[in-house]
């Protein structure tokens, strides 16, 4: 959702009700199946997964970042009780289904990129107590439960796209300032460094990002409810445009499942309805299909992939920041 003082944020909510329904809106509905006339069928290896209710977290969260260390899903700042900004920093085993919790981030946060690299947790960016958001970087060592400040981003960032690829964090798109960007920061652990690559031909934020078969990839996102997918090849630091999103939103999670780039979830440009929505792009055959939909219209969200089933943890039940929930959805 988009960060808003909390002050109007109960009138945007109110004020949303009236607008006229979005295109999303033609598909997308919290009480719609989450399926497309329009979509091809899914690969079979896919087609058969389906959602079932995990542990529930110790506390409701909403626009977390969320990465895996080893078989843990670590769940990371992000809105609680109606409230932007926590240091919340929640662990589950995957083994046991057990949650517990971890060193606090070093400041509150939300909306803030969470990436696995080299056995450490890092968390980049996102909105905390400045407007317009922070340019900190912590890494999180497992071993003593300790976080670390590390060279920060060039400048202040949050809602971008964090991933981990050939063994460098990418930091791409996002809010600076209150304007949507396409810059393109890539961070090396060994010099402690950051430097740039490509820019994303999009600029946008609250998109949907995971790395297939060594490319990155992201769809979605705002302002408005983009469709755009495109593609980010490391070997030649170049984009590339692919078949769009079929029914475009923001506030989604995205994940690497199965060979297939999944975009999970969001809401509409209004804030108005939650989506559904599982929507999978196969880069061999170029085309999209849907997965299983979310057993509840879920925003805010992130998701990881371990032992070949995918979690997303949290997120808002309902558009907006108002409302944030406990539940974990599994998909395997």
């Amino acid at each position: 959702m988009t960060r808003r003082p909390l002050g109007v944020l109960a009138l945007v909510l109110a004020t949303a009700c009236s607008a006229s329904p979005s295109t999303a809106q033609a598909r997308h509905t919290s009480a719609g199946t989450g399926q497309s006339a329009a979509a091809a069928p899914a690969p079979a290896h896919a087609a058969t997964r389906h959602w079932s209710s995990g542990p529930r977290l110790p506390r409701a969260v909403s626009e977390v970042g969320v990465a895996s260390l080893g078989a843990d899903v670590h769940v990371l700042g992000g809105y609680v009780d109606g409230h932007p900004g926590s240091t919340t920093h929640l662990v589950l085993d995957t083994a046991t289904g057990r949650w517990r919790t971890a060193a606090p981030l070093p400041a509150p946060l939300d909306h803030v990129g969470a990436v696995e690299l080299g056995g450490r947790l890092y968390a980049v960016g996102g909105f905390g107590a400045r407007p317009g958001g922070t340019s900190t970087v912590d890494a999180y060592d497992p071993a003593t439960d300790r976080w670390r400040a590390v060279a920060s981003l060039p400048g202040p960032r949050a809602a971008g796209v964090a991933v981990a690829l050939a063994g460098r964090l990418h930091y791409v798109g996002g809010k600076i300032r209150g304007r949507d960007t396409g810059e393109h920061d890539v961070y090396d652990p060994a010099t402690d460094r950051w430097g740039t690559a490509a820019p994303m031909p999009t600029a946008r934020d609250h998109a949907a990002g995971a790395v297939v078969d060594g490319k990155l990839y992201v769809a979605g996102g705002r302002p408005g409810e983009l469709r755009t997918l495109e593609v980010y090849d490391p070997a030649t630091d170049h984009w590339s445009a692919a078949p769009s999103l079929p029914a475009g939103r923001s506030s989604v999670a995205g994940a690497a499942f199965s060979g297939l780039f999944l975009v999970l979830g969001g809401e509409d440009a209004g804030e108005r309805h939650v989506v559904r929505d599982v929507d999978a792009y196969d880069p061999a055959r170029r085309r999209w299909s849907t997965l299983a939909a979310l057993p509840a219209g879920r925003q805010g969200i992130g998701a990881v992939v371990v032992g070949g089933r995918l979690y997303l943890p949290g997120g808002g039940p309902t558009a907006g920041g108002s409302a944030q929930t406990d539940t974990l959805l599994v998909l395997g």
